[in-house]
């Protein structure tokens, strides 16, 4: 695990960013060109990206520092520092999503068609983000006594500093205590629902197929994951489920609606054109 790659002169190239950027980039280069075999121009999807990226990470760190708000009261000048980690997906997808429908809308484009361009993308660049997050040290689960992770100190991960800030080391500890390695229960669940996107692609009836499906096949591996994650008492309501898996039942709900919706106009004959408005 190496949470901090290189330093370039006085700045600190870190794994997470680096991943990050790798995962806008894989990510927009497949959208691209699934885009482009449907007949759409090539800056259609390098625009849109652009703007879903910046909408993207504005949302997640915006519901990250707001579940976390009493601690960045005291430290207002860490809101910023979205390298270190601190990023909330479910906050990045629905940000995003509303952008991304106010930016096709304005250009005139297909919503559903261009969402379900984007949904492998979406789920490949979940991937390979959580990757950057198990580097990081961040987004980790709750300690075990096999089949645990121990993160080391060097770089002051998440996991290593909040285990020490809760009296569970001893002052000059070399590494945390194991943990489970959500972030990669993530990435590979992403990874499976990339390539079941992709294989339910050539079966796809109805604009908005693939989006719905994305959505309840990662609500449902990320409520899952869920109860293996640590979390402190903010980001947990009603009965100790988390904020998370709360957004996840309410947009698989959400999901399965417009799914079902769907089917039962393609049933009925009305185009793809006119579904789900």
């Amino acid at each position: 695990m190496h949470r901090i790659l290189f330093n370039l002169g006085p700045f600190t190239i870190y794994s997470y960013g680096a991943l990050l950027a790798l995962a806008f980039i894989v990510g927009t280069y497949l959208a691209e060109r699934r885009a482009r075999k449907q007949g759409f121009p090539k800056d259609t999807i390098v625009d849109l990206s652009l703007w879903m990226l910046i909408s993207s990470i504005a949302g997640a760190r915006f519901l990250f520092v707001g579940i976390n708000w009493e601690y960045y009261i005291r430290n207002i000048g860490e809101i910023f520092k979205i390298w270190e980690g601190g990023l909330v997906y479910y906050g990045g997808l629905v940000f995003g999503f509303w952008v991304t429908v106010y930016y096709l809308k304005k250009k005139k484009l297909p919503l559903w068609r261009i969402a379900d361009i984007l949904a492998p993308s979406l789920a490949l660049a979940e991937a390979i983000g959580r990757v950057g997050c198990f580097f990081n040290g961040c987004c980790y689960g709750r300690i075990v006594e096999q089949g645990g992770f121990c993160f080391p100190a060097v770089g002051a991960p998440p996991v290593f500093t909040q285990q020490l800030r809760d009296g569970l080391l001893p002052p000059g500890a070399l590494h945390s205590l194991p943990v489970i390695p959500t972030q990669l229960y993530s990435a590979g669940a992403s990874l499976v629902i990339f390539f079941i996107l992709l294989r339910a692609a050539r079966y796809r009836t109805f604009d908005g197929f693939l989006f719905w499906l994305f959505i309840i096949l990662y609500s449902l591996a990320r409520f899952i994951i869920e109860g293996f994650r640590y979390y402190e008492s903010n980001f947990l309501l009603f009965g100790g489920v988390t904020v998370s898996q709360w957004i996840s039942v309410f947009l698989a709900v959400v999901a399965v609606f417009f799914l079902f919706r769907g089917f039962q106009k393609r049933k009925a004959g009305i185009k793809d054109s006119a579904i789900l408005k």
